[in-house]
């Protein structure tokens, strides 16, 4: 390219890159304001999503040869998720409360026991009780997570009409597909793309889905072992951030480990307890989930951190709670497109993906 094209091309790509910055710096703004409404519809989108997995599922199940009908497999879906969530919400409604009145007694405990602790580790400064606030809110924490889960709960009924509605625009997507669309062959490629980020994107939130309940359920258990206060409370904690990369595995194991530390008074006893809850989420986080996630979530570290900087700066707690789902939901749709895969391989964590081919259905 001559120097007289190179400057041709730049003044063409200035107003196109500030442009770009500005759509960009209203669908933040957008995100942001409208959160009340985004919140729950991307939360029912996660849900049609389980649904379909969970149906697909259900749907390769056979009793002697016959397949369960299809309706009657989204008809049990929608029973069993519907009566998990319900689970999920008694839970939470017969815990929250008392945690939440719990939370000033630890928060006072510990401070109490802080210059006990730094005397056993020989800790010449030992920090002020403002300090301590600064860096460690134990009572805050509680209490945040109390709001979190309530506020959760507290959407239920928007949620829930939001996925009834995805699940009645469902079957008419093969209509619109049809109408929109007259060449053949580009309908079958459209139908290809479309069926490989379904299978990719149901198979990610069934898989995330399942290792979150899964680390939840052991958690729990693992706290009932000990005895620990509010250990059902954890075990909710925990399924819930597991959805969140790396700061949600380490809170469920800090947050659970502190509060024995104040119960007990035991140093031996929160050792024990952390290294099994270490153990416990360094086994699920580092190997259970990548051996069943597969190649589905190959997603670059600093991506993944940066979505969870950005979607919590806009939504908050949810946000973060979101964050890799809808990460990992824009990487399969990128990858799908020949114009739009150079992005998805800058997002992924290997450079390598998994794209759509003519004449191949994954799944």
């Amino acid at each position: 390219m001559s120097i007289q094209q190179e400057k041709i091309v730049l003044p063409l790509a200035a107003p196109t890159i500030a442009l770009g910055f500005i759509v960009l710096c209203l669908v933040v703004f957008i995100l942001n304001v409208a959160s009340a409404i985004m919140i729950p519809f991307m939360i029912a989108v996660f849900l049609w999503y389980l649904i379909n997995a969970m149906a697909r599922g259900l749907g390769r199940i056979s009793a002697l040869g016959v397949k369960i009908p299809r309706l009657i497999c989204f008809t049990l879906a929608i029973l069993l998720l519907t009566s998990g969530m319900w689970e999920i919400f008694e839970l939470i409604s017969q815990n929250v409360t008392a945690v939440a009145k719990a939370a000033p007694f630890y928060q006072q405990h510990l401070k109490e026991m802080v210059p006990k602790i730094m005397l056993l580790f020989h800790v010449e400064h030992q920090p002020t009780v403002q300090e301590l606030l600064e860096y460690f809110d134990l009572g805050a924490l509680m209490t945040g997570m109390v709001k979190m889960l309530s506020g959760i709960a507290g959407k239920t009924v928007v949620v829930m009409f939001y996925t009834g509605f995805l699940l009645y625009e469902q079957r008419y997507f093969d209509k619109k597909i049809i109408e929109m669309i007259e060449n053949q062959k580009k309908e079958d490629r459209v139908r290809l793309i479309l069926h490989n980020i379904d299978i990719k994107v149901q198979r990610y939130i069934w898989v995330k889905t399942f290792v979150s309940a899964l680390s939840g359920i052991l958690t729990f258990a693992l706290l009932s072992f000990w005895e620990v206060d509010f250990a059902v409370f954890w075990g909710l904690i925990a399924f819930f951030f597991n959805f969140i990369p790396y700061v949600g595995a380490l809170l469920s194991i800090v947050l659970p480990a502190t509060i024995a530390l104040v119960q007990f008074s035991d140093l031996t006893t929160f050792l024990e307890i952390l290294a099994c809850l270490t153990v416990l989420h360094g086994l699920i986080g580092h190997a259970l989930d990548p051996y069943l996630m597969g190649n589905n979530l190959n997603l670059s570290p600093i991506f993944i951190i940066s979505s969870l900087a950005m979607w919590g700066m806009i939504w908050g707690i949810p946000g973060m709670f979101l964050s890799i789902p809808i990460l990992a939901m824009i990487a399969i749709t990128l990858s799908q497109f020949p114009a739009t895969r150079p992005l998805a391989i800058l997002l992924s964590k290997t450079g390598v993906i998994d794209a759509a081919k003519p004449g191949k259905k994954s799944g």
